[in-house]
């Protein structure tokens, strides 16, 4: 073929780059990113304009300023999603059918199966890119905003599209199955944006004589950060120095080296990994049923037999595996030990500060906590429907509502361990301004949104064929809830001083405000206090909304789940 004259490129990404371009969904989730960057754009107008006149030059490059920080915001999450999306399965569904190995056997190269399927992937993300640049460039119609600054956007948003998807595209070759390595891709990339904050708070908290000259500062990890790097053009710290063009440039090249790397790494192992996990499935397998982990597990309540037949099946189908129980082991770890640095600090006197930063340590792992949820929730029936194992589980004689509420609960598991410190931290900060509700109202904040999200997963499970597509809109429309949610409800129904009460309220459909905010504000640290009564109305607005959404999508499941996978209606 002709494509045999690219180097390391050749019929493997012919092959995949045709069959995407085929697919509507690449060029409806451009579309989609289109239309979010001019929503936050009005977005950002209308809440500029007072009905004072015409805008005053310093007043234009204000919006303008506004404009960009949006726009690269918006455009940062949606790659962060999509990049690692789009190849997390590109290796590891190819291993489960069998397809890989018959590859392996034709006389196609190690480099031309991994660049080929990288880079078919990658160009739809880049493509992502080019969508955005033109809008991004209005920005600086306004002033306020040059050309560099927009260009350096643009390179640490390639750079972090580049390493998200050779990140997951080399942790498909170890893993197993699609969702593990989502879940350890974005647990990484979760990890990496609070690394800078976490050290921060961690070196300027260390008494002087643990301060050794070798350290690092408490800003040596902000030029990594590419938040960070976005937004420093517009207010970098005085003690960190201008951050212009060369440091997004250097990001980028960082960027792309460790890619290059990770992608050498991938080639080189490629075949002797897939043929050594080809020979080791039931050995594997037989090997976890005897492990620690498997022992554990069965010392704990599960549902029964009779009762759920394929909430049971879940049960003991979905052991979790080594790559799930390190993502959640580390989550696990880092929750439990600043959410109860947060609650003796709290309990001890803390003052406004260190309950404002407990409340901020509770928004995050949920925020966090709710992600990594996400990606699970569309799985659970996503996986099967890719392998072919759903069809033998609609052959049975179970009916519909049983197979959709079973599927429901095993994803919904997870969420009740979720809400675990939240409450506590919220029952902690309570103490100062004696609001006895607060548990109850953060508990059930928390069970609501992860119901709404286990319903959405299940349902464009249900409606989507193709397992990425419908992980990867669960977690973007997720990401969307959670970013846009705070801007929208401060600019359109908290603009005036008087309504402050109210756009902080609608913000609380953001997991990350709703649960961070009010805590902090039931312990006295944010807003006045007579506010708490008006918050916690929001709050309980916000859980019967959700639960209406949970409902409402678990009842479209039901009745459109046997005629999107072929089954006749139950009689």
């Amino acid at each position: 073929m002709a494509t045999r004259r690219w180097p390391g490129l050749g019929p493997v990404f012919a092959y995949e780059w045709l069959t995407a371009s085929r697919r509507w969904q690449c060029y409806g989730l451009r579309s989609l990113l289109v239309l979010l960057l001019l929503f936050g754009l009005s977005a950002v107008w209308l809440g500029n304009r007072d009905g004072a006149g015409e805008l005053s030059v310093q007043q234009m490059a204000e919006v303008g300023r506004a404009f960009y920080a949006v726009t690269t915001l918006i455009l940062l999450g949606l790659v962060g999603l999509a990049a690692p999306a789009a190849t997390a399965g590109a290796i590891c569904l190819d291993k489960a059918r069998g397809n890989l190995t018959l590859l392996l056997a034709t006389d196609l190269t190690d480099a031309e199966i991994v660049l080929g399927k990288l880079a078919a992937r990658l160009v739809q993300v880049l493509g992502l890119i080019a969508c955005a640049a033109p809008v991004l460039g209005l920005s600086t119609l306004l002033g306020g905003v040059d050309p560099a600054m927009t260009t350096g956007a643009i390179l640490v948003c390639l750079a972090c599209a580049v390493f998200g998807c050779t990140l997951a595209l080399t942790l498909s070759v170890w893993g197993r199955k699609t969702h593990e390595v989502l879940l350890a891709t974005y647990a990484f990339g979760v990890s990496w944006l609070l690394a800078a904050p976490i050290w921060a708070v961690l070196v300027s908290n260390l008494p002087t004589w643990a301060r050794s000259a070798w350290l690092p500062n408490y800003l040596a990890l902000l030029p990594y950060n590419p938040v960070f790097l976005v937004l420093a053009p517009l207010n970098a710290p005085a003690a960190l120095g201008p951050v212009g063009l060369a440091t997004q440039a250097r990001f980028c090249a960082l960027g792309l080296l460790t890619s290059a790397l990770l992608a050498v790494a991938a080639t080189w192992r490629i075949r002797a990994v897939v043929i050594r996990q080809a020979g080791r499935v039931e050995a594997i397998r037989r090997a976890a049923r005897r492990g620690p982990l498997y022992r554990l597990v069965r010392l704990l309540p599960s549902p029964s037999l009779d009762g759920n037949p394929v909430l049971w099946r879940e049960w003991h189908r979905r052991r979790p595996s080594r790559w799930s129980v390190a993502v959640w082991g580390l989550f696990g770890v880092l929750s439990s030990g600043f959410s109860l640095w947060a609650i003796v600090d709290t309990l001890d006197g803390a003052g406004p500060g260190g309950r404002e930063g407990a409340g901020v340590i509770g928004g995050v792992q949920v925020a966090a906590g709710l992600l990594l949820l996400s990606v699970s929730a569309a799985t659970s029936l996503a996986e099967e429907r890719q392998r072919g194992s759903l069809d033998v589980l609609l052959s049975t004689p179970l009916s519909t509502r049983s197979i959709v509420l079973g599927k429901w609960w095993a994803a919904f598991r997870g969420v009740p361990p979720l809400a675990m410190w939240p409450v506590l931290i919220a029952g902690a900060l309570a103490t100062h301004t004696g609001f006895a509700l607060a548990p109850a109202l953060i508990g059930g904040l928390v069970l609501a949104y992860g119901a709404a999200i286990t319903s959405l997963g299940l349902a464009l499970a249900t409606w989507l064929p193709r397992m990425g597509q419908a992980i990867g809109l669960t977690a973007g429309l997720y990401i969307i809830v959670l970013i846009g949610a705070v801007p929208v409800g401060m600019n359109f129904f908290g603009a005036s001083p008087n309504a402050a009460a109210a756009g902080a309220g609608f913000a609380a459909a953001s997991p990350f405000w709703g649960v961070g905010f009010s805590s902090a504000m039931f312990g006295g640290a944010a807003g006045p206090r007579n506010d708490i009564e008006e918050q916690s109305a929001w709050l309980v607005l916000w859980i019967l909304a959700y639960g209406l959404v949970a409902f409402g999508l678990l009842l479209a499941t039901l009745k459109t789940f046997n005629r999107c996978l072929g089954r006749i209606d139950d009689t």
